[in-house]
């Protein structure tokens, strides 16, 4: 069975997450940094069709898997991103403007 995360955190940006739609890795990760949370808000942001894609996509599974694993392997590391954290290797925190 094929491991949708390795296959996802690989895959090329332009690569069809829908390929009823077109919506691509890109788009996805679009949708998630303008703050979609959930498999809702990514296909309210980008097409999705909701799964008649699994035959045709490279993954073999509808886009709603796609997408939630996704962002169960980006969301993570964009949260940290922009926490605002600073670098905490050196012990500095970034000003946080309003």
């Amino acid at each position: 069975m094929i491991d949708l995360k390795s296959l996802w955190r690989d895959a090329k940006p332009d690569a069809p997450v829908c390929s009823v739609t077109g919506t691509t890795k890109n788009m996805v990760l679009a949708a998630v940094m303008n703050g979609a949370r959930s498999f809702e808000e990514i296909s309210a942001a980008a097409p999705l069709c909701g799964g008649e894609c699994a035959m045709q996509n490279i993954s073999g599974r509808g886009c709603r898997e796609n997408a939630e694993a996704l962002l169960s392997v980006y969301l993570p590391v964009f949260e940290m991103m922009t926490e605002g954290g600073g670098c905490s290797r050196h012990g500095h925190k970034a000003e946080k403007t309003e």
